[in-house]
């Protein structure tokens, strides 16, 4: 039985009992979490858990686990989140399993939604072949607490076959969902479309991309149509999309489909910007569409790497940060913008520190370098002192911020005190969404200079700009304290 047959079954079941506020919210939640909505579960959760304590003793012992399961569900699905819940789901998987019962429908985890899941999920997000050995484990223990037909089990064995995948056996994720799929049969239901999208995931790491496209049209010909009007089939319309533009761009590149197709295909940068889980499949077809001719690489592109790389470091999910950052830094140098690119090395420098198995990784981090040192030196249009009144010359139309961070860095070098050049670099690294390493030398600066206003309010709107408070809180306290005394 697929999630959401699950969810309508139980949520009518509810409803013609009386319940209604645990109907709407057992119906809901999951739907809010599909769209990554985490701050609407919050603000719902708390009437219903106490709908749910009101009628405790006539509802099964899991609903209020299954109701709690989803806020950390939206923030570690939709949004790809990794060490900054993962005490969170640990600790919620603690709960749920921290005893062991015969019973099945006396356990935490009920048969929708495992604890585990989530746990696995945000050990995927911070680095999927780095954690198999812990993803290993836990898939062992928690995979006792359910069977075929179950909602809860079947998204285990979707995550088993994601983590034979990282861990570089998809012949075997193959084989196991086939045999499962097999099992879930036997037991009356069917399959959903979570595992369409491991097959597909599987065959592209095969290298097997025709096969992939494929699947991914008979999930559009056929389960699509099995799920529920409304957010479920929307979030799953959505996904194929994603997967085809990246199958479809890697195909184009490989001679074997038209490159306008590929670029007909891939979703508008908003809508990746949306969705923080689909990002990385929008930057390999991305990639693969600018080496085509068909996507034009410009300092744009860069705003939404260089948010997403950041977005990705901020939320702890180390190897997705590492893996947009070298894409940033990739397409960066192939525009020979060089202070980008050394900006997206550096993130990804910071995010290969933070892996367990980065080989990999530290190859292609090895290959991005190369190509940012090999991006041409700035040449001043102007000498360093009239670099601003040229810039500010310029038609608004044809300003390129991030040719215009490249002259700013330079004509610094030569004038590292000039408060006018640093402060246009803080305004830049804003424009350009690198408010963090516009900041490194205005802290500096304003550590020096604590007298210097303009340096200060410069890094202030820039700290503001990033929602930096502890930054901001630092700031304060360094303006306000005392200077030391002068001997």
């Amino acid at each position: 039985m697929t999630l959401w047959t699950w969810v309508a079954e139980t949520s009518r079941r509810l409803r013609e009992e009386g319940r209604t506020e645990t109907a709407d919210a057992v119906a809901r939640l999951p739907q809010l979490a599909a769209e990554g909505e985490a701050a609407r579960i919050r603000a719902l959760l708390p009437s219903a858990l106490r709908a749910a304590r009101a009628d405790a003793d006539a509802l099964p012992p899991w609903t209020e686990g299954y109701l709690n399961h989803w806020g950390p569900a939206a923030r570690v699905g939709h949004r790809g989140e990794g060490t900054a819940v993962l005490d969170l789901v640990e600790g919620a998987l603690r709960t749920a399993h921290g005893e062991e019962d015969d019973d099945e429908d006396a356990a935490a985890c009920g048969p929708a939604a495992c604890a585990a899941q989530n746990v696995l999920d945000c050990y995927a997000n911070i680095d999927g072949p780095g954690r198999t050995v812990d993803r290993t484990a836990l898939l062992a223990e928690a995979m006792t607490h359910g069977g075929p037909g179950r909602p809860a089990w079947e998204a285990l064995v979707v995550a088993h076959a994601d983590m034979l995948i990282d861990d570089e056996r998809p012949d075997e994720a193959v084989r196991e969902l086939d045999l499962r799929a097999a099992e879930i049969r036997e037991a009356g239901a069917e399959v959903g479309m979570d595992y369409g999208f491991a097959y597909v995931r599987a065959l592209r790491y095969q290298e097997r991309y025709t096969d992939a496209l494929l699947t991914l049209d008979r999930l559009e010909e056929g389960a699509l149509l099995a799920v529920p009007v409304g957010v479920p089939r929307t979030a799953a319309a959505r996904r194929i999309r994603f997967e085809r533009a990246r199958l479809l761009a890697w195909l184009a590149r490989s001679g074997l489909k038209p490159p306008e197709e590929a670029r007909q295909a891939l979703p508008e940068t908003s809508e990746a910007d949306a969705h923080p889980r689909l990002r990385k499949a929008w930057v390999d077809a991305a990639e693969d569409l600018v080496a085509l001719g068909e996507l034009r690489n410009d300092w744009r592109i860069g705003v939404a790497l260089t948010s997403w790389s950041r977005y990705a470091e901020r939320v702890g999910a180390h190897r997705p940060c590492a893996q947009l950052s070298m894409a940033a830094a990739r397409l960066a140098a192939a525009r020979d913008a060089r202070w980008v690119a050394d900006s997206a090395i550096r993130r990804a420098q910071r995010a290969l520190g933070r892996v367990r198995r980065a080989q990999d990784l530290e190859i292609d981090l090895d290959e991005a370098h190369a190509m940012v040192r090999s991006v041409p030196a700035v040449v001043l249009p102007a000498p360093a002192e009239d670099l601003l009144e040229r810039l500010r010359e310029e038609p608004r139309e044809s300003v390129d911020p991030e040719r215009q961070a490249d002259l700013v860095v330079a004509a610094r070098a030569e004038r590292p005190e000039d408060t006018a050049l640093l402060n246009a670099l803080g305004q830049v690294g804003r424009t350009l969404m690198l408010g963090d390493t516009a900041a490194e030398p205005q802290w500096n600066h304003v550590r020096r200079e604590p007298t210097d206003q303009k340096a200060a309010l410069s890094l202030l709107e820039t700290l503001l700009h990033d929602n930096d408070t502890a930054g901001v809180r630092t700031l304060v306290r360094t303006l306000t304290e005392p200077a030391p005394a002068r001997t």
